[in-house]
């Protein structure tokens, strides 16, 4: 366990908190794509979950450079985030899984946003999808958000459709008035607090892609499905707003989609065109 004090407030500091249970096949990517932004008022956290795979040589070999870090047993990953939290000491908060990857930039980008910002309490920025060996993953259009200004009644209606846990970054302030993570839900408890803070204030947008998000066979989100839908309809239940349920959610889904991929298609042609990078 290392913790040490870091610098001062200006620009703003930026917690970064990393779950991790046994996950050293990416973790050290993880960890240099965080240590090598260049940013310089960042505070990196790393709360293990007792891995017996090596992570924690990993992250002894980098403890210099982290302001906290401890392996230890946990409830999963959102207990990990906020045991995290608990340590963290910066204005701005984030969570990173120990399989994604922070761009080149992206922590100078978001800092920038909430200093010209100042009335934001949450930001949605833009995210690819990359597979296990790093290459872009989805469809033909490219499995990618450029960020959206999500509120709580998209979130209830829409779900997390756009908006990506490694592209949210949010104020401190805001997520201990909303009570922080939920720690008893295994699945949905990044869309089940992107939720409250969004009935708080609606997200800002920052439409540039900072961070990759890995899509692998051992990821959760392909070995825990069954939790997910049970988790995620257990949650829109709780929910009054009728646009939770039945047809009136599926015509607006349908709707939204629509948008969002002639969005996406007109992104590709001038990808392919060589106007823009996507």
């Amino acid at each position: 366990m290392y913790k040490k004090n870091c610098g001062d407030n200006n620009p703003p500091r930026i917690s970064v908190i990393t779950p991790n249970f046994n996950g050293a096949r990416f973790l050290e990517e993880t960890i240099l794509s965080v240590l090598t932004q260049g940013y310089s008022n960042l505070e990196y956290i790393i709360c293990d979950g007792g891995s017996t795979d090596g992570s924690v040589k990993i992250i002894q070999e980098h403890e210099k450079s982290l302001a906290y870090w401890c392996s230890e047993r946990d409830e999963g990953q959102a207990d990990a985030f906020h045991k995290g939290c608990h340590f963290a000491t910066g204005e701005i908060l984030y969570w990173l899984d120990s399989d994604d990857v922070l761009l080149p930039g992206a922590l100078e980008t978001v800092g920038r946003y909430f200093s010209a910002h100042p009335e934001i309490e949450a930001v949605s920025a833009g995210c690819k999808c990359i597979d296990e060996h790093g290459r872009l993953a989805g469809s033909a259009f490219g499995c990618y958000s450029l960020g959206v200004r999500a509120s709580y009644r998209r979130f209830i209606t829409f779900g997390q459709d756009g908006v990506f846990q490694q592209g949210v970054f949010w104020k401190r302030t805001a997520y201990e008035a909303v009570g922080g993570v939920d720690i008893h839900m295994q699945f949905i408890n990044d869309l089940e607090l992107f939720s409250r803070l969004a009935e708080r204030k609606r997200f800002g947008r920052l439409p540039k892609i900072i961070a990759l998000r890995r899509l692998h066979s051992e990821a959760k989100s392909f070995t825990i499905e069954r939790i997910r839908i049970a988790e995620e309809r257990a949650w829109r239940c709780s929910h009054s707003n009728c646009e939770a349920r039945g047809w009136r959610r599926s015509f607006w889904f349908c709707l939204y989609r629509s948008h969002n991929l002639a969005t996406k298609m007109w992104l590709r042609f001038l990808r392919l065109s060589r106007v823009v990078h996507v």
